[in-house]
């Protein structure tokens, strides 16, 4: 568990409106990392926690020197080299040495992650022997109830173009700046840094941070004073820290680039599928939660007052969530052609709305012409508007599959229509159907993902029988799905299961579900 928190915890801070994103994700994730090897091989204990805490914590200062060296160069450990060694001189403390150093700076941040690993632990302790008969005495914050939108809209226009490119240009970017000439360094960088400013707001601001200028100028005069006076010419020293700061220029402009191009939606959209759907799933319900629980925080004297308390609240948040996640209901309708499944999806969605639920997505019913199937059309299950979605034969402009040709304008009506019942948080979702099309990444599958993670209480795919290994195989989160016939159901049984299917109690919806396609959590 810990390192798959880390990795959700790192995967949110990506879309933080900071323009320092790729260290802070590669050091969350490590930390997480680093504690899981330590419980995995010590045990849960206090042991394990010391450690734990002491390898996480010392490990943001190893992290901290990784990254300045790769800005600043390899010249940044022969200035700190050169300072250590001039205080020794100065000083005439002959224990003042660079290794001596950074060696006390990790006893200090192991010191606190020790300290951190076993208050965890001894809070942790409590929290399980406590019973939680003080939660109520805690008073949410107002703090709102969603998450501020977290990139401009003027940086939403992605490239995959430009993604390269800056991956392109910051090693050859690099390497020109060590052995060019200074003003052809200074002019490549000024022109790649610039570009990057230009066309990113966040990493414009990055540059009007007073912060980095100070670090800018500080590496500058460290490198006079200690590379100029170890060689004895102060220009030497200064060119190396012009080498430097330029750099760091280059580093922060590219990487703060790639940070952003990197959301580019291809990507998202690829780490929606496959295995790495439950991953996409996590982080949403991750930002879904983030806003409850940054209500349930009380005061911070509180925290230091009664931290068992406190803690023992913020895990039944975590209890009543993970509840809340489990106890999805989500079902493949699955049938051959001319069972139904359409029709039953209509009386369902009737029958929930007399039972007071709310419906919203697509059903797709179809008309016969000469005894076949002479199209579908779309309907919005929300607002009862209709679209032509498909004709036989290639009568209409759009995607062709079997004998059917779909509309590009009624596909995305439909995708518009499950769009806004998961933003409308309905209670009772139907997408049908998910056929070929979906399995080739048409159709509804650019919103199926969204559909299946929108916190819904049910959701109902239609499915061919045939196709139903292939759905789930395709959209991991349908694994844990309920597959029922359509041919042996109606609405007036459907409506009722759905409101009891949630973890185990699936299997025990037979003989109306086939078991031996169910899936569980």
């Amino acid at each position: 568990m810990l390192w798959r928190a880390g990795l959700v915890c790192a995967l949110m801070k990506s879309v933080s409106p900071s323009a320092v994103l790729l260290g802070p994700m590669i050091g969350i994730f490590a930390e997480g990392v680093i504690l899981q090897i330590a419980l995995s091989l010590l045990g849960r204990g206090w042991l394990g926690c010391m450690v734990g805490g002491a390898f996480a914590v010392s490990y943001t200062l190893l992290h901290k020197i990784v990254a300045l060296t790769f800005t600043y160069g390899i010249d940044l450990v022969r200035v700190f080299t050169g300072i250590v060694r001039f205080a020794s001189k100065i000083t005439g403390w002959q224990g003042l040495q660079p290794a001596n150093v950074l060696f006390t700076l990790v006893m200090v941040q192991s010191a606190m992650g020790v300290a951190a690993g076993l208050a965890g632990w001894y809070v942790g302790q409590r929290v399980r022997e406590q019973h939680t008969e003080e939660q109520g005495k805690f008073v949410a914050r107002e703090r709102g109830n969603s998450v501020a939108p977290f990139h401009r809209a003027e940086e939403n226009n992605r490239s995959l173009v430009l993604l390269f490119t800056w991956l392109l240009l910051l090693p050859m970017g690099l390497q020109l700046i060590g052995t060019a000439s200074l003003p052809l360094s200074v002019g490549m960088t000024a022109m790649a840094a610039g570009g990057a400013i230009l066309r990113y707001r966040r990493v414009a601001k990055r540059f009007v941070n007073v912060r980095l200028w100070l670090e800018v100028v500080l590496v500058l005069l460290l490198s006079a004073l200690a590379l100029g006076a170890a060689s004895g010419q102060i220009a030497e020293g200064l060119e190396a820290g012009a080498r430097m700061a330029l750099r760091a220029v280059l580093v922060v402009a590219l990487f703060g680039a790639i940070g952003i191009e990197i959301t580019h939606p291809r990507i998202l959209r690829g780490l929606s599928k496959g295995r790495l759907a439950v991953v996409h799933a996590a982080v949403l319900w991750g930002f879904r939660a983030l806003p409850a629980f940054l209500a349930s925080i009380p005061d911070i004297k509180e925290v230091f007052r009664r931290p068992t308390s406190v803690f023992s609240y913020l895990f039944e948040e975590v209890d009543s969530w993970h509840k809340r996640f489990s106890e999805r209901r989500l079902v493949l309708l699955a049938g051959e052609r001319g069972e139904g499944k359409t029709t039953l999806c209509l009386a369902l969605a009737e029958r929930a709305r007399r039972a007071g639920w709310t419906v919203g997505g697509i059903a797709s019913p179809g008309w016969w012409v000469e005894g076949g199937r002479g199209g579908y059309r779309v309907r919005d299950l929300l607002t009862g508007e209709e679209r032509l979605l498909a004709v036989r034969d290639g009568k209409a402009t759009g995607i062709s599959t079997g004998a059917f040709c779909f509309d590009k304008e009624g596909i995305e009506f439909g995708r518009r229509a499950i769009e806004a019942a998961v933003a409308q948080g309905v209670q009772l979702l139907v997408v049908d159907e998910v056929g070929p099309l979906e399995l080739r990444g048409e159709g509804w599958a650019p919103v199926l993902h969204q559909a299946l993670t929108g916190g819904t209480r049910a959701v109902v795919c239609v499915v061919r029988s045939k196709l139903v290994d292939e759905v789930q195989k395709t959209y991991p989160l349908l694994s844990s799905a309920a597959v029922i016939r359509a041919a042996e159901t109606n609405a007036d049984i459907l409506l009722p299961l759905l409101d009891t299917l949630a973890g185990d109690s699936i299997a025990q919806a037979a003989p109306v579900i086939s078991t031996s396609v169910v899936g569980r959590q």
